[in-house]
């Protein structure tokens, strides 16, 4: 997660949080069994967005991600009825105009009892490699996961 993507969850959704979740810190392919590939590998994630926010480099591709998803999840959030349109459109605007260094990454580290109740398995297409596992954590409280940041 990003700290933009926490402060916007944190300020406007009532301290709950949308994650994208595998059980696999990183990608292992000598494993016997397929884990997640790098594109999902929490640690591979949190690196490369580390070293696009340090950059400085303008054409940088996961910012634009990461901050096109904070606006589509505000998109999504007011379809929902947890925020208003006037909060989507300040989201929105959050979201233009944060600096890079709003993106720079958080690890999320969710305890898998507290993640089950609010989790839910991701499609086969949606997924980075179809034998990979990976999970959508919604409406998760901030007291059912804890944040750190590594080097």
């Amino acid at each position: 997660m990003t700290k933009l993507a926490y402060n916007i969850n944190q300020q406007f959704y009532g301290n709950l949080h949308y994650l994208w979740c595998t059980p696999y810190f990183e990608s292992d392919y000598s494993a016997p069994t397929f884990a997640v590939p790098p594109s999902s590998s929490p640690l591979e994630i949190y690196n490369r967005l580390k070293r696009e926010v340090e950059s400085g480099d303008g054409h940088d591709s996961l910012i634009k991600v990461k901050r096109l998803g904070a606006r589509r999840g505000a998109d999504a959030m007011e379809k929902r009825g947890k925020i208003t349109a006037a909060q989507a459109k300040e989201i929105r605007t959050i979201c233009k105009l944060a600096d890079r260094e709003q993106f720079k990454p958080l690890m999320c580290i969710i305890p898998r009892l507290e993640a089950i109740p609010y989790s839910q398995t991701v499609d086969v297409k949606s997924k980075a490699h179809p034998l990979s596992q990976e999970y959508v954590v919604a409406d998760l409280p901030h007291t059912a996961f804890d944040v750190i940041r590594i080097g």
